[in-house]
């Protein structure tokens, strides 16, 4: 893998994903309309990184698609909580931009998109990625049909694609509308004011999240679909032990387990980040950041 393409580059995991593709030399050209340009200021910072600030609506792709190895798509504007209103609307707007970065995908430019654990819904037992889909949030609706689309855009274009599932991701930089830092943020944290992440059936490092794309990337994997866990149970609920959070009491009536070990027998991933060291991380960029001026945030 030498040359890469990633969408949402300045999002929570776009932004470690170009970090750790830059880390290895692969040059990357990155899209985001960013809010904040402060995680692109400091990848650009790179030789080998190229900014296109816009929306995927209003990029145009085309010229950086040559000896483009791989796609990563990984923009979303939906939250996982986001709740059930305008579906249309928003399936649509998805695909629609789904569609556009698939068409830029070749035999030799693979596509990975990134999906979740939310295409499940909520079962019992363990779950495989041919276990049956019924997602419950409108976010997981929408992952699903992209997982649909890209199959079939596959199929008709001849491209290879894998599609990444992942649980909550967490770390330095993680959104505000995760409970981890909700929890961190919130000094006087109440129960009724600290909403609960949509999958809590497993919880991943960031790093790790940028360490299975990046292994994805460079395998030979193609036409593929892979669970990405952290290999322990209760994960998620051992983050709130961490923080102290236990008084949040958030316990799951059914017990679902994603079982991740095609991932790491076909990309070589194992999770490495142990969930002190990981909340730690996290905790430590939020104090930093909140000590420093905008312009120096990451």
């Amino acid at each position: 893998m030498k040359k890469a393409i990633v969408t949402g580059a300045a999002g929570f995991i776009g932004f470690h994903l170009c970090s750790r593709l830059l880390d290895e030399e692969v040059d990357v050209v990155g899209i985001d309309r960013a809010e904040s340009p402060d995680r692109i200021d400091y990848i650009a910072r790179h030789a080998g990184f190229k900014y296109l600030p816009y929306g995927i609506d209003e990029a145009d792709l085309q010229p950086h698609t040559k000896d483009c190895d791989v796609i990563f798509h990984l923009a979303c504007s939906i939250k996982p909580t986001a709740p059930w209103a305008n579906i249309e609307d928003e399936v649509q707007r998805h695909v629609s931009m789904l569609k556009k970065v698939a068409s830029f995908a070749n035999q030799q430019t693979k596509l990975i998109h990134v999906s979740s654990y939310d295409v499940y819904g909520k079962r019992q037992g363990e779950v495989l990625e041919n276990s049956p889909k019924n997602p419950e949030s409108l976010f997981g609706l929408i992952k699903l049909t992209e997982e649909n689309m890209i199959k079939q855009l596959a199929e008709q274009n001849d491209f290879p694609f894998v599609i990444m599932r992942l649980p909550t991701v967490y770390g330095p930089g993680q959104p505000e509308h995760h409970t981890y830092q909700q929890v961190i943020s919130i000094e006087d944290q109440k129960q009724d004011s600290i909403l609960k992440d949509s999958v809590t059936e497993d919880v991943l490092f960031v790093e790790d999240a940028a360490e299975a794309l990046f292994l994805a990337g460079k395998s030979s994997a193609k036409n593929e679909i892979y669970n990405i866990t952290s290999g322990k149970q209760n994960h998620w609920l051992e983050g709130l032990t961490e923080l102290k959070a236990d008084k949040l009491s958030f316990t799951e009536k059914r017990k679902m387990r994603i079982k991740g070990e095609k991932a790491e027998l076909e990309l070589g991933f194992r999770a490495k980040t142990k969930i002190k060291e990981g909340i730690q991380k996290q905790i430590m960029h939020f104090k930093n950041k909140k000590s420093k001026p905008k312009s120096n945030e990451i």
